[in-house]
């Protein structure tokens, strides 16, 4: 009962329309098929009367049309289609009781109208049709037999072994498998144009499971860059701030040790002149207790030594100062604070020059640096970002060579190998340290990878350089062999394209 009920409120979907339309138009060609093979079998002798055929064809006609308005207006379709099915079943009892019973060429109707409900409506429908015929034929059958309700014979006795029964009969035969090659053509349509939407269904949920692909792969690959890009901000605000710090630590250095300069030329004269008047004393003519006088204070303070040793003191003093003067114009070089995010020209021998110098604590005990310079150009950059990414490159040779090493310095010009009128410098930086192995190349690059010890790096040195390279319109790659070092070779345009810069 649950499964019946379910297929009378699926008839009430307005997805059915297109089948209860079919089974109006099934009814029509019965009907006219019903009425064509009645009056034939008339004709033959076969039938006493045509009465029962026309009569159940016109309620038929009546209910058809009923029907048809009801499936085309879609209203009262339940009840409308219900009655057209239980009026075709009494139609047919009746034609079959009043033309023979059991012996008329019309019971094969009932296997028709079963197997047209069944491909047109539902299984369920078409058992509960299929029982209403047995239960209807068989009250018929035991009424006719009981004289209830007598039926008409076909004709005349033992007609049904003649050749115009037979005949008839075969004509009910085709006709009923004509109506099934039109059901099958519904049926074979319906499923063409299934298999058509379902292909067309298939087809755009393939091409909406690769759009998610698409996009799930857009999105992995934006937060991915959302990660790189939050991480480049980080170490960009850090090393602007550290920039501004820097900056100002060397402008408050400079004053002072501009003092100390100037002042050790101050105290190299005064030490001139004291020495020029004590070397008066000594040929002045003086009483001989204020020369021995002179003479214990001289040996008591060392003044020899003192004087001998005063020249290399104020020498190692302006060493220093000059040193530290040195330190600061290269640390204020490099962090350009107030150039960090403005283009300008730049000479890159300089950039790496004053990269050394703030590296020289950490190379002038152990690493040996060779230069081989060529004859470049300026480029236009961003001072700043440059210097931050020669200082990872030459930290990172550094760290890779250990405790003792060479780094190799090379600079040359060529032509862009995406712009062949446009030059670029290459700048290589190379160690003999232990190498990059290949699988580690392939990440190198990546945010947050690193090759050193835990707590040695943050894995953002060469991620933020490739960035600022890229940003610059060059290139940055590694070219190494596990244990015969590691080249990093950055490419840089002399001239940015307008958008750039």
């Amino acid at each position: 009962m649950p499964l019946l009920a379910t297929s009378l409120r699926a008839m009430t979907d307005p997805s059915f329309r297109d089948r209860l339309r079919w089974a109006v138009r099934v009814r029509w060609l019965v009907i006219v098929g019903f009425l064509g093979l009645g009056a034939v079998a008339r004709a033959a002798g076969l039938f006493v009367s045509l009465q029962p055929c026309v009569l159940a064809a016109g309620v038929a006609t009546v209910m058809n049309t009923l029907n048809h308005w009801s499936v085309a207006r879609w209203r009262w379709v339940l009840p409308v289609s219900l009655a057209a099915l239980s009026v075709d079943l009494i139609g047919i009892t009746y034609v079959t009781l009043h033309t023979g019973g059991v012996h008329s060429p019309f019971i094969s109707m009932y296997i028709l109208q079963v197997l047209a409900t069944a491909m047109l409506v539902d299984t369920a429908v078409a058992a509960v049709t299929a029982g209403l015929a047995v239960a209807l034929f068989g009250a018929a059958l035991t009424a006719d037999a009981l004289g209830v309700y007598p039926g008409q014979p076909v004709g005349p006795p033992a007609i049904e072994n003649s050749a115009v029964y037979r005949v008839v009969w075969s004509a009910f035969f085709f006709y009923a498998l004509g109506l099934l090659v039109y059901l099958g053509g519904y049926i074979s349509q319906r499923l063409g144009t299934s298999e058509r939407d379902l292909a067309e269904k298939n087809r755009r949920l393939e091409e909406a499971v690769g759009q998610l692909g698409t996009t799930n792969r857009e999105l992995v690959t934006a937060y991915e860059r959302l990660k790189q890009t939050e991480a480049h901000l980080i170490q960009s605000e850090k090393m602007h701030a550290l920039g501004q710090l820097v900056a100002g630590v060397a402008h408050e250095l400079n004053n002072p040790i501009s003092f100390v300069s100037a002042n050790i030329e101050h105290l190299r004269l005064y030490v001139d002149r004291l020495t020029q008047l004590l070397n008066a004393y000594d040929v002045a003519d003086l009483p001989a207790a204020a020369r021995d006088r002179i003479a214990t204070l001289k040996q008591e303070l060392r003044l020899p030594e003192l004087l001998a040793d005063l020249p290399g003191l104020l020498n190692d003093c302006e060493e220093g100062a000059q040193r530290t003067k040195r330190i600061v114009t290269e640390l204020r070089t490099f962090s350009r604070s107030d150039e960090y995010d403005r283009w300008r020209r730049i000479d890159v021998h300089q950039c790496i020059e004053s990269t050394l110098a703030l590296l020289s604590y950490r190379l002038k005990n152990h690493v040996a640096v060779h230069r081989d310079f060529g004859d470049v150009p300026e480029i236009e950059c961003l001072p700043g970002q440059i210097n931050q990414v020669l200082m990872n490159l030459l930290a990172n040779a550094a760290d890779a060579i250990g405790n003792a090493g060479n780094i190799w310095l090379t600079t040359r010009v060529s032509t862009s190998a995406t712009t062949s009128d446009q030059p670029e410098i290459t700048i290589s930086v190379r160690d003999d340290g232990g190498g990059i192995a290949p699988a580690a190349q392939a990440r190198i690059f990546d945010p947050f990878f690193t090759t050193k010890d835990v707590g040695k790096g943050t894995g953002l040195g060469l991620s933020v350089s490739y960035s600022i390279v890229a940003r610059h319109n060059g290139s940055l790659h590694v070219e190494s062999e596990p244990g015969h070092g590691a080249t990093f070779v950055l490419r840089l345009p002399v001239q940015q394209p307008p958008a750039a810069a």
